[in-house]
Parts: structure tokens; sequence; C-alpha cells
């Protein structure tokens, strides 16, 4: 995959300022954007025009108001029905409020600066606008990743055809990673599979790939030189920084045994969204699934075999849904007096926490609960977790009102995106704390979930949730927006937020645990040690539930807010 300079375009009717706009962007960017000057709205259009017909990225545009024909706010409209992801910049001197308000009701405006601006401010805002450009599109490479492990692994596992499933890897490996050319070498003799091939990209764009695989049987001498090519390769990497050169083992899962090697040949050196890292993690990623279905094609026709396949792929879900749940160590370096109690009732869950913190003023924390459980609902919890970090790290979003209403427009607009004319129900339910650090106030919004809090020495207290999910049916619910409680808690208060799988479980003989069950435990146990209150509700679930099954997902979290030493 070929990446080029994404590209910041600065607008101005005059050149001694496009020039000087120009020389500051590339002295602080010019490492990781190009950038490109227009003389004039009508000219930047035809510019983004022909920009984005040779392929190539807009992430930043700054523009000047007061220009002649188009105005600033009028050209940045435009700009933005073409390139909507693009950040826009306003340079203002006399401009109207209006226009300011127009840019940002139609453009989305990421700034404004007035004029005359000191450079430094200016570029602090270009260097802030180009680095959540840089944010959004790892995200959304990452994002494409998962979806793209997630299609490989509903594609291969069932795959029986070895060749197919090769040419499936390297078209994953192409979206994914990118290459100019790989060389493949597997050698499964207990299985009877021997793979040597090459495979080529056509195409960057269409990303078109040509593999040619070998029978070592039929042409050995080829074979046996691609073998050696491969070698040579490992070799090469070892030796030298080869930043173009990738290598990845085809590893089996049980006993960590090598089956052969995949290597790829980049046309750049240097990726410009991602790390090296990131990029050898990725192809790493794909090639450890790449040997998880390959041992699975072997082994189809046993039931045994079938079942591992399944197994395989979920506990592989899991291991990409744990690496979205945030650090416990960072949750409690903030809150130091914290459980979190978490019970996937399959390996999977639709239950998860998110955690942020922005700016050392905000940390928010959330218990969601996902339409579903197991495979569907971890898939809705990637889904809401990338909605949430978009709102609170993206937009900037501070108030959990207007977070849960950016959650709701983004998970609603995903899903109508892949309904494709379905009524589609899923959604989810969650609560959201956000504890401002310097205000010493805590806010809470929910959708159709509560929060349960304590007051230092007083009764307990429930702060309601708005009446809604999210996802949940516009035309229904347009009348209900989201609402935000705010709470001035005294040192040693404790709050609770869960899903309601520990109320819904249900009993040997009995019937669902309840929400008065429950809130008459919390009773008891809030002014315990944290570690305490784990144990007594893992014990009073255990005597409820008997030999029955886990009813649903289950997560509840406690913290007491202690926040002297921040």
């Amino acid at each position: 995959m070929a990446f080029t300079k994404p590209v910041v375009l600065c607008v101005d009717d005059e050149k001694i300022i496009l020039d000087s706009l120009q020389e500051q962007v590339i002295n602080r960017l010019g490492d990781r954007f190009d950038c490109e000057v227009a003389q004039g709205g009508e000219e930047a259009l035809e510019l983004i025009e022909e920009l984005q017909s040779a392929g190539q990225e807009i992430a930043v545009i700054i523009s000047d108001q007061l220009m002649p024909g188009l105005k600033g706010d009028e050209f940045l409209i435009a700009a933005h029905k073409r390139i909507p992801e693009a950040y826009k910049i306003l340079l203002t001197g006399q401009a109207t409020l209006d226009a300011v308000r127009n840019a940002i009701n139609h453009a989305r405006l990421y700034r404004y600066v007035m004029k005359p601006w000191r450079e430094d401010d200016l570029m602090l805002t270009v260097e802030e606008a180009a680095e959540a450009y840089l944010q959004k599109v790892r995200l959304q490479l990452y994002t494409r990743l998962l979806r793209d492990i997630n299609t490989l692994t509903q594609k291969l596992s069932g795959e029986r055809e070895i060749n197919r499933l090769i040419e499936k890897y390297f078209e994953s490996l192409a979206d994914t990673v990118g290459f100019s050319t790989a060389k493949i070498a597997i050698d499964y003799p207990q299985q009877g599979i021997q793979i040597h091939g090459i495979a080529s990209v056509l195409s960057n764009y269409a990303r078109k790939v040509q593999v040619q695989l070998l029978d070592p049987r039929l042409n050995m001498e080829k074979a046996n030189q691609i073998r050696a090519e491969v070698q040579q390769a490992i070799e090469t990497a070892m030796l030298e920084e080869a930043n173009n050169l990738l290598v990845a083992p085809v590893r089996l899962q049980q006993g960590a045994r090598e089956l052969g090697y995949v290597v790829l040949e980049r046309s750049e050196a240097i990726d410009l969204l991602r790390e090296q890292r990131e990029i050898q993690n990725t192809l790493q990623t794909l090639t450890s699934q790449l040997a998880i279905s390959l041992e699975n094609a072997a082994l189809y026709h046993t039931i045994l075999e079938q079942k591992k396949e399944l197994e395989d792929s979920i506990h592989y879900a899991r291991r990409i849904q744990r690496a979205l749940l945030p650090s416990f160590e960072l949750i409690r370096y903030y809150l130091p007096e914290i459980f979190i109690l978490y019970l996937p009732k399959a390996v999977v869950s639709g239950d998860f926490y998110w955690f942020a913190e922005k700016g050392g003023h905000y940390i928010y924390l959330a218990a969601v609960d996902c339409t579903g459980h197991g495979v569907p609902g971890a898939f809705m919890s990637v889904l809401v977790s990338n909605a949430l970090s978009y709102a609170v790290n993206e937009m900037n979003v501070t108030d959990p009102a207007a977070i849960l209403q950016v959650v709701d427009a983004q998970v609603r607009e995903k899903l109508q995106k892949q309904a494709q004319g379905e009524v589609i129900q899923d959604g989810a339910e969650m609560v959201l704390v956000q504890i401002d650090l310097q205000a010493r106030e805590v806010y809470v919004a929910g959708a159709k979930r509560p929060l349960v809090y304590y007051p230092a020495g007083l009764q307990r207290q429930e702060i309601p949730p708005t009446p809604r999910a999210i996802a949940d049916d516009p035309e229904l619910f347009k009348d209900v927006p989201f609402r935000s409680h705010r709470l001035v808690p005294e040192q040693g208060s404790m709050f609770y937020l869960f899903s309601d799988g520990y109320i819904d479980q249900e009993g040997a003989n009995k019937p669902r645990l309840g929400t008065r069950r429950f809130y008459e435990i919390l009773d008891e146990i809030h002014t315990l040690p944290l570690n305490k209150q784990q144990s007594i509700l893992e014990q009073k679930l255990r005597e409820w539930k008997g030999d029955n099954e886990q009813t649903d997902d289950i997560l509840v979290i406690g913290f007491r807010y202690t926040l002297s030493g921040r």
C-alpha cells in the first residue's frame, strides 16, 4: 500500500501571507505533511479536486475570511462537502460573528484565530489539528484492522482449499500492511502441506493482488529458489535496518513451532501514518491468524478441530476485546479505591468498562451494556467504545450528556450504514461519570442505567438515567434528550456503576436476584474496603446462582471518592 504525506492547504488572497504560512507549516510539519497554497476560494476548490484525483489526503485547511469572491466561511462550507474529514481553521480579522458561526455550524470548524496572530500560537493550533487528523486516521486504520481480522477469521475458518486460503491472506495483508512483493515458504509435513509462492500488488489503489503458488512436487527447483530467497531476506532483516523489509514467522499455536516464514517488501521504507512497530505487529497478527487457519483447514474434517477452530476464533476475539479495555492500573492511579467486577457470560462480552483522562482536568468512567453477549455483543462494544473515545478525544466534548448524544449519533450512523434496508435493534445502555479534578465536582449521565451514590455518612441515593438507550429509535425519543446531573461529593463518598447482569441473575429454584436485593447488598457493604466489597458481591452471586448458568454478562464498578492527593 503506497502512503503519501497528507496535505495542509493554506488559502489567502495575499501572496506574501501565503508564502509566510507555507514556510511556517513546512518548518513545523514538513517531515509528516506537504503544504499547498491557493490564492482564493475558487482556486482552492480546484486544487482540492486535483489533490483528490491524485490520491492525496487533505488533513488541515487554513483559510482567511476576507477574500474576493468566496469568503472564508463560504469556501470552508464548500470544502467541507468534499472533504468533511479535514480539520478547518479560519483566520479572522474583521469577520462577523455570523461568519464564524456559519463556519462552525456548516463546515465543522475546528478553530478560528484572530488577526494579527502570533506565529507560535497559530502553528500550535495547526499542529493540534494535524495531530488530531493523524490520530483519527490511526483509529480508522486500527478499526479497519479489527474489521479485517474478523472478516479474515470468518472467511478462513471454514476454508478447506489451501491455495484460496493463501490468496485471502495476501489480500488482507495488501489492505492492512501494504507491500509491493511478498514471498512465502511453509513446510507442514505432518498434515501434508507445502506452500511456496510469490505475491505481487498490481495496483496500490485497487489493491489487486496476484498470487503464484508452486507445488514442490512438480517444480522443486523453483520452490527451493523461493525457500532460499526467503532465508536470505530473513538474514538481511536480522543484520541490517531495512525498514522496507518485513519478516513474520508462520507459527503454530500449539507448541509455538514455526512452519515457515513470510517476507514482505514494501515500496516505501517509511509509513507516514504508522510506526514501524505497529506495522510489524499487524503483519504478525495476521500471520498468526494464517497459522491458525492453516491448522484448521488441515484438520477440517474432524469434529474435534471444528470445535477448536471456533474456540480459537472466539479466544482471539477476546484478546482483541481485552486489548480495548483500559488499563486497571491507569484507572487506579486516578481512583485509588476502586474495584471492577467483570464477569463475561461467554468468552467475549457485551459489557465493558471505559476510561479516559483529558488534559489533567477531567477523568471519565463508564459502565456499558451492549445488546446481546458473546461475539455479537463484543463487536457492538468495539463500536460503542470507539464512539466514546471519538467524542472525548477528538470532538473534545466534556459534558456527559453531550457525550452520550455524540455516541448515540455515531452508533446509529454506523449501524444504518451496515443495515442495508434491514431494521437493526442493536444498541447499548450505559452510565457515564465525569470527575472534574480541579473543581472537585462530579457529573453523571445515564442511558437507561442509573448511578447509585452514597454521600459520606448518608443513606443511598440513586441518580436516575434518561429513559432511552444508545441507538434507540430517534423518532420515538426525539423529545427525550440525555441529561447530566451535577454532584459535589464529600471525601469518602461511594459510587456504583453497573450493568443489569448482576440484577438479572437467576437462582437455583429462585427468580432473578432483582434490583431491591442488589441495592440491599450495596447498603451492607458500601462502608467496607473495596476489595472486601468485591469479594462479598462475588460470594452473594455464587450463592444465589447455585448450579445455574450465568444469565448475562456482569459488570459492577465501585469507587470511593478520595481525590485529596491528586
